[in-house]
């Protein structure tokens, strides 16, 4: 199983292009990530690269455990693997403003046969 860090860097809005490793290819995304101050929380958009197409918009960057740990489970029918959240503390809290990149990582697997 494959896994990458995205690289995520606190500030307020961000967006990249990832190259990510699934299903034994190389996919390629655009990830916009937002931070939603009024309710304190960060939420993930995500788009193919190729055809800019959104494949998901506004997921919630919370954490939980196994099986609620992969962000990705709702969306396994579109192949583009799995994430969760990591806390540097080894617990499952949500990361805040400041912590997203610096304690609390987004980790791109891929558990796709």
């Amino acid at each position: 199983m494959a896994a990458v860090l995205l690289p995520i860097r606190p500030s307020m809005n961000q967006k990249f292009t990832c190259t990510l490793p699934v299903r034994n290819q190389n996919i390629t995304l655009e990830i916009s990530l937002t931070y939603n101050q009024r309710e304190e929380y960060w939420f993930i958009a995500i788009s193919d690269h190729t055809t800019g197409i959104m494949l998901i918009d506004s997921l919630p960057l919370i954490a939980g455990t196994y099986p609620a740990a992969n962000l990705l489970g709702p969306y396994e029918y579109l192949g583009i693997g799995s994430a969760a959240i990591v806390s540097a503390n080894g617990d499952d809290s949500t990361p805040t403003f400041e912590s997203l990149g610096k304690e609390h990582f987004v980790i791109w697997y891929d558990n796709l046969s």
